[in-house]
């Protein structure tokens, strides 16, 4: 070899060694940390697990909502052996078919979720068949004790990989307070890519507990009573709501028909809808205690007045209005008693535009209740610069007005505590809280005019079916008809009772909805009374109240047959 090929030889090798050299420092100085990274992701992986989601409980200790310790099933189908043994042997264990299972382990990415919430004791079976390949990830699953008791209120939940999040209800709206935070795990891997061993980097914490003011036992009752009234009269749907006078408290709130909340895509959306907060209805008679307060506070109505309703119904604005009441000439407290819409109509047309809507607007219709679940019905009630000629007649029968039945049970709370409209309260919250939440709508003489007027309506009125043996109880019935397809017509109603226990100082409101009573029999005196009676029998033995008084004697002499609020 002579020296210039010689020297040429040493400068190619003496340029590739610079070449290594360099490409050595740019590595392992320069780009050291990218390199580092790199390689720690061949080797280690981060998974996120969250932690257990938060219980939610009911005010007498049952659980509603948990959590239950399951594991997730990860393989690394690069280190699986035998995938098509693995799949036949895997696949009853993992609840699918040995085909789809097989399919996934050969055209899904390198590592592949089996399973999700799975026992224990399955994800130990299939980490025996190829410990090399198969890991198990901490888990949790949603569970529900009661079924479906509560579920519209309740909620359920989704999956987003190993993440549960909320879908519906209290478990969408208390979402990030029930989920806590999660748990990173480290997943550590050898040379050829074997999971060596599982290190957790980061200790969560669990969700935080819900607990709800509702009784789960008063709850179950409820939805009993609803279901056979549903049953019996071939109803559409029905609502009750439980609530104490004085704090809002909400202790059962029952919607029909329900669902599973494990398993929710086996009903209808419809049905995962908490009726009682999220829809609205014309409310019927309910209302015509509002109209009375509005009066007597305005002095439109003078001591003693008689109102004249021998003509089975009246003329406003002129279209005929019928009346159901038996002809006869009635006091104020006798028109609220026998629901006559001839005599509230023509009390309703004496109180100026805006004090009645103020009165209204006072007992909370028209607005949310701030109970601070999604989706609440506002419910309608128009300005009066709005209303026509026939507008305050409507809204004295309960027309041209939607409330919830939630609505309607704090505006019968205002009466029945002495004059304070509460905050509905469906989360336990603390006794001064509940207290700060109370607003006064009237004064005290002026709801306890009100409530001796529903206490005759249950006595000798049209509520005489929501009587409840052993105790003294007002209340108010409404019919009213339901809007269908855009329009009103006479077979979809509403059938509506309100009422409270026990006399003379009542502490529990009861506030009832049937929907679209099918056939002849839709009026509220024989739909909603009676299932009014039986949850509220049912509540004062479950919470132990006492009988307040002795039962009034009778002090009307005129007897009315059903009004229909709505005409």
């Amino acid at each position: 070899m002579n020296r210039r090929r010689f020297l040429a030889v040493v400068a190619v090798l003496v340029l590739c060694a610079a070449a290594v050299v360099a490409r050595c420092v740019q590595i392992s100085v320069l780009q050291n940390e990218a390199w580092a990274q790199r390689a720690r992701r061949q080797h280690q992986q981060v998974i996120e697990v969250p932690g257990p989601r938060g219980s939610i409980g009911s005010s007498d200790g049952y659980l509603l909502a948990t959590s239950v310790s399951r594991v997730a099933i990860q393989v690394d189908t690069k280190l699986l052996t035998y995938p098509e043994i693995f799949a036949r042997a895997a696949a009853p264990l993992l609840g699918t078919t040995e085909e789809e299972l097989d399919g996934r382990l050969r055209r899904g990415p390198r590592a592949v979720w089996l399973a999700q919430r799975m026992p224990h004791e399955a994800g130990e079976k299939v980490r025996s068949m190829a410990p090399q390949a198969v890991v198990l990830v901490p888990d949790f699953a949603r569970a529900y004790p009661l079924g479906s008791l509560a579920a519209p209120v309740v909620g359920f939940v989704g999956r987003e990989e190993l993440r549960t999040v909320g879908r519906a209800g209290f478990e969408h709206h208390f979402d990030a307070l029930l989920a806590g935070e999660p748990e990173q795990y480290l997943a550590v891997n050898d040379a050829i890519q074997r999971k060596v061993r599982l290190e957790r980097l980061h200790r969560g914490r669990p969700g935080f507990d819900l607990e709800l003011t509702l009784h789960a036992r008063l709850q179950a009752r409820c939805e009993t009573e609803l279901a056979k009234a549903i049953e019996e009269h071939r109803a559409r749907a029905a609502s009750a709501v439980v609530m104490e006078a004085q704090t809002g408290r909400i202790l059962a709130i029952a919607s029909l028909p329900s669902f599973d909340p494990a398993n929710p895509g086996a009903s209808p959306p419809e049905n995962w809808r908490l009726r009682p907060v999220q829809d609205a209805f014309e409310p019927g008679s309910t209302v015509k205690p509002m109209v009375a307060a509005a009066a007597l506070s305005s002095g439109v109505v003078a001591r003693g007045e008689r109102f004249d309703c021998r003509n089975r119904g009246v003329y406003v604005a002129g279209r005929w209005i019928r009346d159901h009441v038996d002809p006869g000439v009635y006091t104020l407290d006798e028109v609220i008693t026998y629901s006559a819409n001839a005599g509230i109509i023509e009390v309703a047309e004496r109180i100026p535009r805006e004090i009645l809507w103020r009165a209204f607007d006072g007992f909370g219709f028209g607005r949310r209740t701030g109970l601070g679940f999604p989706g609440e019905a506002r419910g309608l009630l128009a300005k009066t610069r709005a209303w026509s000629k026939m507008s305050r007649s409507g809204i004295a029968l309960g027309q041209e007005i939607t409330v919830s039945p939630l609505q309607l049970a704090a505006a019968y709370s205002a009466i029945a505590n002495g004059g304070w409209l509460p905050r509905p309260q469906l989360v336990q919250v603390g006794e001064k809280a509940e207290q700060r939440q109370r607003v006064r709508v009237m004064d005290e003489v002026l709801a306890l005019r009100l409530r001796s007027m529903l206490e005759s309506v249950v006595l000798e009125g049209t509520g005489e079916m929501a009587r409840v043996p052993g105790f003294r109880t007002a209340g108010k019935t409404g019919t009213a008809q339901r809007v269908f397809r855009g329009t009103f017509d006479m077979e979809h109603h509403v059938a509506w009772f309100a009422g409270f226990l026990p006399m003379p100082d009542p502490s529990l409101v009861v506030v009832v909805a049937i929907e679209d009573p099918a056939g002849l029999d839709f009026w509220a005196s024989t739909v909603a009374a009676p299932v009014f009676a039986n949850i509220a029998e049912a509540a004062a033995c479950l919470l132990d109240l006492s009988p307040a008084g002795e039962s009034a004697p009778p002090r009307l002499a005129h007897r009315g047959t059903e009004t229909g609020g709505a005409a």
